[in-house]
């Protein structure tokens, strides 16, 4: 997966991104998307279903494309999933999702298919009492390092800028937010907390918007979109993300196409190997809405 750099300053669409051009929702062809069988459409949550926010744990779907997803739901042979390096607990919070959703959550570590109890898919496969998955002392120790090292770094930031960094602890990771900061302290966040792969080397570093994270297993989007196809018995399949991480789930539907028809869509700027791009979450709603207008008459 290639890996976006943040650098300091706020950060700026490419001037020449790889990859389609933007395309009006309303223009986007769903053709591969209507044919018979199960349809599966999987979306990332934060900067696709919800808008990106300064404090995730504020992120909301935006109002319409939550009625497009539970419409969709509804409907037969359709299901709707969200894939998100979000944990799974608070990735079904946080959707307020229709009852027959199914869920990838922290990068593809954790799944919830409805009929099964949430569980981790990766490393050992066990859970804590609590539905967390079951960390192995080397896991322990890797986030322990992650927590001393933020710490560490947010104590000796510059004067400088402006802004603090923070730190989202996830049950297999740690992620590193910089949205807000400026100036000296910004770059000395990026260059502090890109240099810690070398304090855990075992743990793979993902760089994505106006954030670093490290996660203890190295799981991918592109896995757990494999795996919800083969789960939901999927004919079709549309993938809709915004990040550098939804990159491997678009490889993955190139890679599957000769059997799996499917579509990738790209929301806003930067290289990507996504069939098509739209703007905004804004144009989400509307090319989910477009979506349960033409399969409704197709499947009742």
């Amino acid at each position: 997966m290639g890996e976006d750099r943040l650098t300091p300053g706020p950060q700026q669409p490419d001037a020449t991104p790889a990859g389609p051009p933007l395309s009006a929702p309303g223009d986007v062809d769903l053709a591969p998307l209507l044919g018979r069988g199960r349809l599966l459409v999987a979306l990332d949550f934060d900067g696709v279903v919800a808008p990106l926010t300064d404090d995730p744990a504020h992120s909301t779907p935006l109002p319409a494309t939550a009625r497009a997803i539970a419409g969709l739901a509804a409907l037969p042979d359709t299901t709707v999933g969200f894939i998100s390096g979000r944990p799974l607990g608070v990735l079904k919070d946080l959707t307020d999702p229709p009852p027959q959703a199914v869920f990838i959550g922290s990068h593809g570590a954790e799944e919830d298919f409805g009929a099964e109890a949430p569980r981790a898919s990766a490393g050992d496969g066990t859970s804590d009492d609590d539905g967390a998955p079951a960390l192995t002392p080397a896991e322990r120790a890797v986030l322990d390092t992650l927590d001393a090292a933020f710490a560490r770094i947010s104590a000796e930031a510059p004067a400088e800028g402006e802004g603090e960094l923070r730190l989202e602890r996830k049950p297999l990771g740690r992620t590193f937010h910089v949205r807000g900061t400026t100036g000296a302290r910004r770059a000395f966040f990026v260059e502090r907390v890109d240099a810690l792969l070398a304090d855990v080397p075992s743990a793979r570093r993902i760089h994505g918007h106006e954030v670093i994270e490290y996660a203890v297993r190295k799981t991918t989007k592109g896995q757990g979109l494999a795996r919800m196809i083969d789960r939901t018995g999927a004919r079709a399949a549309l993938y809709i993300g915004d990040d550098t991480t939804d990159e491997d789930a678009f490889a993955l539907l190139h890679r599957v196409r000769a059997e799996l028809p499917g579509l990738g869509v790209k929301v806003g700027p930067g290289a990507t190997a996504a069939d098509v791009r739209i703007p905004a979450p804004t144009d989400v709603s509307v090319l989910l809405a477009r979506l349960l207008e033409s399969r409704a008459p197709r499947v009742a």
